[in-house]
């Protein structure tokens, strides 16, 4: 014989910011269950649980810290990644483009057909094309290229020689000689392309300028009798820099405005309240920025929003608002780290305290920023350097409740027919026996409504709502004695019937700290819920 019993529950309690309702729907088979006459009678133990504030509050949120202290005092943490801005989407090298047509002079060319060749030097010195002011002095390449295309219009031999003196990798300068034989048909083209990777660019030739690329060349022409020559015949270079990725740069990197996306932090245990008051004693509200960037840079807050379902928006104000702050950066020293600026409003710098009652349920954050506000300074910059902006609000567990009211829905309730040996049972009584230990400074009233499709109450949990009192507390607002309770309430076939007709439920709680939300309390680790629920059914079974 095999009874199924879907859709029993639990809707117990506790905790937003100190406390929260929990909903449980709990699925059990009951197996080899016998039964010796047709009105069997069971009591089936549903929960039997031992809850701290940590326990009741979702384990897989992943934006919450809570930490407790020495003594086991509780802190919420939420926080919220709100921007990052990686220096390589900022910072750039452009592609750049060299041509150059290099001929003999008449000297050189009237003395070529005696002399058998002859040399000739040359140079080209261009600038880096910027878009925000960059002075550059050194480009450590990660990979990019230099393209080289030379055409002679020579009908003589040539070999071509190109040096960039300020490019080097291990301390050799990067040479390339093309050599283009002349077999009657003009023009001669050679096409090559040269890896960087791992070479440096000193745009500063030796600290003396910025933005900086120069290569030297050497042009030599050899003789093949008979064909004619002049200074019109000469070699077309192409050269420059392709696709340049920088593991390093440093000098000046440019100037930068930073607009943050407005995004926010949310602060989900309040994000079932209806109305009333909750006084935090000192909660806190951060942007913590993090800066791998070797530049000066400041941040501005433009606005924070703080949003409730119970008093809609309302903006978080102080003197730092709407003000540039400087932030930390590395030093020159300190290449490959990072440094940490916090910018807190609390109690004593807004009105963080007032907007937090009742608390919100986000954060929203405007914000901007700036690389080399003040122009012009020594900077560098990795692949790897990023500025990031993290939102964190800080709620320690203390405060006063008053007047706090929670309302959450249950969607979707079935009730599946029970059976014994496939056959139909009716229920013709079932009560549920709950036993209660709080050690909570927190006196809770709570309610469950039963409701059709058209949301109208066929019922309730209880017959009326039910005071769970606060532990027993001490002058300093700490539990001292647990309260117990046993609640027993008992469902008619009538009763039973009208609720297992629903569909959905909304579950109604009242919540106020000891004394009337007089005193302010604080939530330790000891504080336990201590609950055992347990169903006894009556059925009447047809065989």
């Amino acid at each position: 014989m095999k009874i199924i019993h879907k859709r029993t529950f639990s809707y117990f309690l506790l905790l937003v910011a100190f406390t929260s309702i929990t909903f449980g729907c709990y699925k059990r088979d009951f197996d080899k269950l016998k039964v010796a006459n047709a009105t069997p009678e069971y009591l089936y133990p549903l929960i039997d649980a031992d809850l701290s504030l940590k326990d009741i509050v979702d384990p897989n949120k992943k934006q919450l810290n809570i930490t407790e202290d020495i003594n086991g005092f509780y802190t919420f943490i939420y926080y919220q990644d709100l921007y990052t801005q990686l220096i390589t989407d900022l910072l750039k090298i452009t592609d750049l483009a060299i041509t150059q047509s290099v001929a003999l002079t008449t000297t050189e060319v009237a003395g070529l057909p005696g002399s058998g060749s002859i040399s000739h030097a040359f140079t080209k010195s261009v600038t880096l094309t910027t878009t925000h002011g960059e002075r550059l002095k050194t480009v450590l390449v990660k990979s990019g290229t230099v393209p080289l295309k030379i055409s002679s219009t020579f009908k003589h031999n040539v070999d071509a020689t190109i040096t960039f003196p300020y490019i080097k990798k291990n301390g050799v300068a990067l040479t390339k000689t093309i050599s283009l034989t002349y077999n009657g048909a003009s023009p001669v083209v050679s096409t090559t392309s040269i890896d960087l990777t791992g070479y440096t660019l000193d745009c500063s030739e030796g600290n003396t300028k910025f933005n900086t690329i120069t290569y030297t060349g050497n042009l030599k022409v050899t003789y093949k009798s008979g064909n004619a020559i002049t200074t019109a015949q000469n070699i077309a270079i192409t050269t420059g820099l392709t696709d340049i990725q920088y593991s390093y740069v440093d000098g000046y990197i440019g100037q930068y405005a930073l607009s943050v996306p407005k995004d926010s932090v949310a602060i989900d245990i309040f994000d079932n309240a209806f109305i009333g008051t909750v006084f935090f004693t000192d909660p806190k509200v951060r942007a913590i920025i993090t800066n791998s960037v070797g530049a000066e840079s400041t941040v501005k807050i433009n606005s924070l929003i703080a949003q409730s379902k119970i008093t809609g928006n309302t903006a978080i104000t102080g003197s730092i608002i709407n003000t540039n702050i400087p932030i930390l950066y590395p030093s020159l020293a300190e290449i490959g780290q990072s440094k940490s600026t916090t910018i807190q409003l609390d109690k004593t710098n807004s009105n963080v305290q007032t907007v937090f009652n009742p608390a919100p349920n986000k954060i929203i954050y405007q914000m901007s920023a700036a690389i080399n506000p003040s122009g012009v300074s020594a900077n560098f910059a990795t692949d790897s350097s990023y500025v990031k902006i993290r939102g964190e609000v800080e709620i320690p567990m203390e405060g006063k409740v008053t007047k706090f009211v929670l309302l959450d829905t249950i969607e979707n309730i079935s009730y599946p027919d029970i059976v014994v040996g496939g056959k139909a049972v009716t229920i013709t009584r079932a009560a549920f026996n709950v036993a209660l230990s709080n050690g909570f400074p927190m006196n809770t009233s709570i309610q469950m409504y039963f409701m059709d499709d058209a949301n109208v109450i066929l019922d309730s949990l209880f017959a009326a709502p039910h005071v769970i009192p606060s532990g027993s507390i001490d002058a300093s607002g700490k539990v001292t004695t647990p309260t117990e309770i046993f609640i027993k309430e008992v469902y008619d076939e009538a009763r039973y019937s009208r609720i297992t007709a629903s569909t959905k439920a909304v579950m109604y709680a009242y919540f106020s700290t000891a004394n009337n939300g007089t005193v302010p309390v604080k939530i330790y680790s000891s504080y336990k819920l201590k609950s055992n629920i347990s169903i006894d059914v009556k059925a009447n079974v047809s065989f």
